[in-house]
């Protein structure tokens, strides 16, 4: 693999990049905050990789840029702060930056400053210093990301869209990128790979970084309507302070199961805790409290147990017997065809098909 071809590569996807900052920097629709962090990562992002094929614009162009030697890799220290700030901002719906927020600027100030001042800090101290400052960032990232998908359960009958799986996706590409840069540092650290293997390495890290790029770039800003976040903040996970008695539990359950033999509110594929307690006129929080501690489920499996009900009628005698899977998962307030199954799986035992042979 070519130098040459490395620099190109390298080029276009940081052109690539500062377009993508450019436009979700003024992207108006969905979450504003959310798309300035991204814009600000894609640029950070975009920046690094600039210095990193320094040399190929300068000949290319016949500028003199060495004074910005040094200040693009300094910036690779906001990839784990912005990419951790990121995916706060689209999981929690009241997120906001805080002035509190900026102690995760604090290492890339130092390395921005000792640029400016010419401090020589040998390179494998400055490599070293990113590594261990961007991994905990990738698993806090992972946790904030496992720990939504895990909550919104407890908010939402229809996850599919919610889940953010594209996410960890991209929190995982980024992270195997920078393994692969690991790996790479390390061996041509202790001269245990050619030039040529070097190369491909490289080449591979620039490859990701792109596809990533345009996932999280598409995602966000073609999309918007993904990022539902948490509605409030988590205190439907803790009951310790709450003053519901055993009785008000027991009311609100009645009223709860009446509600859903007459009604059949679950046929609304995109139905939330918050629709079901307006119709009750019970605090959602309550309402929470009474499907997780009584009936010992979080809202969306409460939600779909009543669903596969729904479908086991019509999967065993229902009016028409020509019906598809399909056509009976939509009509039992499903929405997805992946959801349906794993639902029923989890609350049968088999799957569709193979119950509705059963059954005849």
């Amino acid at each position: 693999m070519s130098r040459t071809i490395i620099d190109s590569v390298a080029i276009l996807t940081a052109i690539l990049l500062l377009i993508f900052a450019a436009f979700a920097l003024s992207y108006k629709k969905g979450r504003i905050t959310s798309h300035k962090i991204l814009s600000a990562f894609l640029f950070a992002n975009s920046l690094y990789i600039i210095d990193f094929s320094l040399m190929a614009i300068e000949n290319s162009t016949g500028l003199n840029l060495r004074w910005f030697n040094g200040i693009g890799s300094s910036f690779g220290f906001l990839f784990g702060p912005l990419l951790y700030l990121y995916s706060k901002s689209i999981t929690q719906k009241t997120f906001s930056l805080r002035a509190s927020e900026s102690v995760h600027l604090i290492v890339f100030m130092i390395a921005f400053v000792t640029v400016l001042f010419n401090t020589r800090i040998p390179f494998v101290y400055r490599y070293s210093a990113l590594f261990v400052q961007t991994t905990p960032y990738m698993l806090a990232c992972f946790i904030a990301i496992i720990r939504y998908r895990r909550q919104i359960k407890d908010y939402y009958s229809s996850i599919d869209r919610l889940n953010l799986t594209w996410m960890l996706y991209v929190v995982g590409a980024f992270f195997f990128m920078w393994m692969v840069d690991l790996l790479d540092f390390i061996l041509a650290g202790f001269d245990m790979i050619n030039n040529v293997v070097e190369s491909y390495l490289v080449f591979l890290s620039l490859m990701i970084n792109f596809a990533f790029a345009i996932l999280i770039f598409y995602k966000a800003l073609q999309h918007p309507e993904i990022f539902a976040g948490l509605p409030e903040s988590e205190h439907f996970r803790k009951y310790a302070q709450s003053r519901l008695t055993k009785n008000e539990k027991r009311e609100y359950l009645q009223k709860l199961e009446q509600y859903f033999l007459n009604k059949k509110p679950f046929l609304n594929p995109e139905l939330t805790i918050n629709d079901v307690a307006h119709a009750l006129g019970i605090p959602a929080k309550y309402l929470s409290q009474v499907i997780n501690e009584t009936l010992q489920k979080n809202f969306y499996d409460f939600i779909n147990s009543y669903r596969i009900e729904e479908a086991k009628k019509k999967l065993k005698n229902g009016d028409d017997p020509k019906m598809t899977v399909l056509e009976v998962l939509y009509d039992s307030g499903f929405n997805s065809k992946s959801a349906f199954n794993t639902a029923f799986k989890k609350h049968t035992g088999y799957t569709p098909t193979q119950f509705r042979k059963q059954a005849s």
